[in-house]
């Protein structure tokens, strides 16, 4: 879990003290090759209904298409999807019909002959009030079916948004983007904010970019240092 810490600091008689009022969490900064990942599982399954972890992680996943740096979890049921993975580069990353940008993961939702949404989830730690936000974006080049961004609190659904475009272009730009933000959720323990992309009936060149940040308190000030714990 990464960690980062909005601080204080007090200048007193030549004394430094740091004071952590937030913590947040980052769906893309956390990944990570461990299933579960700290407050975050990798899976597939039924948004808001069902979920099985994935089995799989590929420390070269678009291998298959001469690529290196792209890391996924995956249930491999066709060319690695579905998936959920990450561009280690920091740049961006251009194979196939995929443009994979440096600061989002890429969700691939199952073969329609095994339908399953790709699905994140992140658990609460502890109860309290929490601000999401996050969105869903087109980078496939050849997107012509659109696919669906969803966000659930346990069953209840709490966003749907539907990717029709304008597709991604070469070699670094996603395309059709949808925002979702709740900027104060109140969650118990082990309360579970699932983020699914659903095929909408055709999984071809369903590649959907994906990023959700999370931060408690709410209302906390952007981070002026972060102290990183765990991984």
């Amino acid at each position: 879990m990464n960690c980062p810490k909005y601080v204080l600091v007090l200048m007193l008689l030549g004394v430094t003290t740091t004071v952590c009022t937030a913590q947040t969490w980052d769906a893309t900064t956390d990944f990570a090759a461990q299933n579960p990942n700290g407050v975050w599982s990798y899976g597939y399954g039924v948004t808001g209904t069902s979920f099985t972890l994935y089995p799989t992680y590929n420390n070269n996943c678009a291998s298959i298409w001469g690529v290196a740096g792209f890391v996924c979890w995956s249930a491999e049921e066709y060319e690695n999807v579905p998936l959920v993975g990450f561009n280690t580069t920091g740049n961006w990353l251009d194979f196939i019909t995929v443009v994979s940008p440096p600061n989002a993961l890429i969700m691939h939702p199952a073969p329609n002959w095994e339908p399953a949404d790709s699905i994140m989830q992140w658990t609460a730690p502890a109860a309290g009030n929490y601000r999401i936000s996050g969105f869903f974006e087109i980078c496939d080049i050849d997107r012509t079916n659109p696919t669906i961004g969803l966000v659930y609190r346990n069953g209840t659904q709490l966003y749907s948004g539907t990717l029709t475009g304008p597709p991604a272009q070469d070699p670094n730009h996603c395309g059709g983007r949808e925002d979702f933000y709740f900027p104060s959720l109140s969650l118990n323990a082990g309360d579970v904010i699932s983020f699914g992309v659903n095929a909408d009936g055709n999984f071809y060149y369903g590649s959907t970019g994906f990023n959700a940040v999370i931060v408690t308190p709410p209302n906390a000030p952007p981070c002026a240092i972060c102290n990183q714990s765990g991984g």
